[in-house]
């Protein structure tokens, strides 16, 4: 009862006698990412707030209140490289910060060129809110922060990283929280923790010194006049959405100016076609779902591996459902596996039947498959992939299988661990248990915070004295080089008088053989 009472709190907060303005910017491509929160768009216009949202995915169904702007993305994707993920996965481990920067450099200039932002900027709008996902190489685009003189809520899709813990003001957890591309989960060895240090502390710096002013003057080209640095503007950030869990990645210690909000988007999976719900239901002995999310290719697999993918499930008694661009006609499909360019991946999921997932692990994949418990083969490719399956693995709720050295036996040999030892359901329920036991659900938290950063014209008060200053300082460098300094001073003073002692002790005898000698 009392859970109830303070939701109800929460959502009938009194709005302004007419909504506020809120602009969502999310120029990003990735329909994955904007999927995670699209609902709470619409969610927002139905509290009566004036929302105008810029994307490359127009809604699907109309909602009063609701302004989409179309932010094309066909000059991006023409420009993006074409590049095999899988295949690169073969050979690198961690992208390099100039794989970051090349991605930036195309996508910062196409979107301040855009017909979209340009009409935006230049007309009489005011918001009251700005909504962006600013840490995901497009950190420049900020500057709509200042150009509307708006608080920004940001959101991470993939959760924290280097700079996200620096302008939020938790940069010493980097003692703790491992690199998103690294494969670390748990406490880290001394190794571990060299390696993630030197990775996000150099990031950090690379980013401070060329990565940020690098784009202060692209910025500069576009907006003649005075401008504050991006980083000043990023420490003017006021609030930080971060998808994350203590089940999902660890618990954390942040700041008050970062909530988590996992799950967002897996509320009220819908209802299965009739075709698959009678695949599923009639499955005696479960169902596989297999998925490398909405960028993975099945057809950019090598051959031998998806020939091992479909000799393994040929022997399997469960039935498959494989995501997949491959065509059924180029390929002898068993009959236990069924072959779509696309499923509904929440309400697969979320189906009784469904017994296991074979997934690349991507964020949305790992937070859907704990929140429905489901047991999990990772088999991750690149960025922060690797992170999930590794805490997979480290709560127990799967295992890893290596694209790089995938044989049909190693393929075996994961799904016959996780289907037939029922610790991995066991552990997965009860992290399901715990991802959704939340006082409100993701939905009401969001729109809480939204409201409660307007309500306060910024919120800054949430943002800890570390946010604001510089990083030397938040880390006691300039302490340790004065205490440093000072010792140095003492060992040096204490060296110069014991030479000096010493000296005067050899003087001693010295002078007193000489008397003796004159006596005499």
């Amino acid at each position: 009862m009392m859970k109830f009472l303070l939701v109800l709190t929460a959502l009938s907060w009194p709005l302004d006698s007419c909504g506020h303005n809120i602009l969502v910017f999310l120029p990003n491509p990735m329909w994955s990412q904007y999927n995670q929160v699209e609902l709470l768009f619409h969610a927002l216009a139905k509290r009566g707030h004036n929302m105008t949202v810029v994307s490359p995915y127009p809604p699907k169904n109309k909602t009063t209140n609701f302004t989409h702007i179309l932010l094309s993305a066909d000059r991006w994707v023409k420009n993006s490289p074409n590049q095999n993920m899988m295949e690169w996965s073969l050979s690198n481990r961690v992208a390099s910060r100039s794989e970051w920067k090349d991605i930036s450099d195309m996508i910062v200039p196409q979107v301040l060129e855009s017909t979209a932002f340009r009409d935006l900027t230049h007309g009489d709008n005011k918001f009251d809110l700005i909504f962006m996902e600013l840490f995901f190489a497009q950190e420049a685009l900020v500057v709509l922060g200042h150009l509307f003189n708006a608080p920004i809520v940001t959101y991470s899709f993939y959760g924290y990283d280097a700079d996200i813990l620096r302008y939020s003001g938790a940069a010493n957890a980097v003692g703790y929280l491992p690199f998103k591309e690294l494969e670390y989960a748990g406490p880290m060895s001394l190794g571990e923790r060299l390696e993630n240090a030197w990775i996000q502390y150099s990031n950090m710096l690379y980013n401070e010194y060329w990565y940020y002013p690098h784009h202060d003057v692209l910025l500069a080209k576009h907006f003649p006049g005075p401008l504050p640095r991006i980083t000043d503007m990023l420490r003017n950030v006021s609030l930080y959405f971060l998808t994350g869990n203590a089940v999902l990645d660890g618990a954390k210690l942040y700041p008050p100016n970062v909530i988590e909000i996992s799950g967002l988007h897996t509320e009220d999976p819908a209802p299965l076609d009739e075709e698959l719900e009678l695949i599923m239901s009639r499955s005696k002995s479960g169902v596989i779902f297999f998925s490398f999310g909405s960028l993975l290719k099945a057809s950019n697999m090598r051959k031998e591996a998806v020939l091992a993918f479909l000799s393994v499930f040929k022997e399997l008694h469960q039935t498959v459902l494989w995501k997949s661009d491959l065509n059924p006609s180029e390929w002898t499909i068993p009959n236990n596996v069924y072959v779509r360019k696309w499923f509904d991946q929440k309400s697969i999921l979320a189906h009784p039947n469904c017994v296991l997932f074979l997934t690349h692990c991507g964020i949305s994949s790992t937070m859907e498959a704990i929140r429905y418990a489901v047991p999990v083969v990772g088999m991750p490719f690149y960025a922060d992939q690797n992170i999930h399956v590794a805490y997979v693995e480290y709560f127990g709720y799967g295992v890893h299988l290596s694209y790089k050295n995938l044989t049909e036996n190693s393929l075996r040999w994961a799904l016959k661990t996780v289907l037939e030892n029922p610790r991995f359901k066991d552990n997965i329920s009860r992290a399901s248990k715990v991802f959704s036991d939340k006082l409100m659900s993701p939905l009401d938290t969001a729109i809480y915070w939204i409201e409660y950063v307007i309500r306060h014209k910024g919120a800054h008060h949430l943002r800890p004295l570390a946010a604001k200053i510089p990083w030397y300082q938040l880390f006691l460098l300039d302490v340790v080089a004065v205490y440093l300094l000072v010792f140095v001073v003492i060992i040096y003073l204490a060296v110069k008088l014991l030479l000096f002692f010493l000296g005067q002790s050899a003087q001693i005898p010295k002078s007193s053989s000489d008397k003796k000698k004159k006596q005499k």
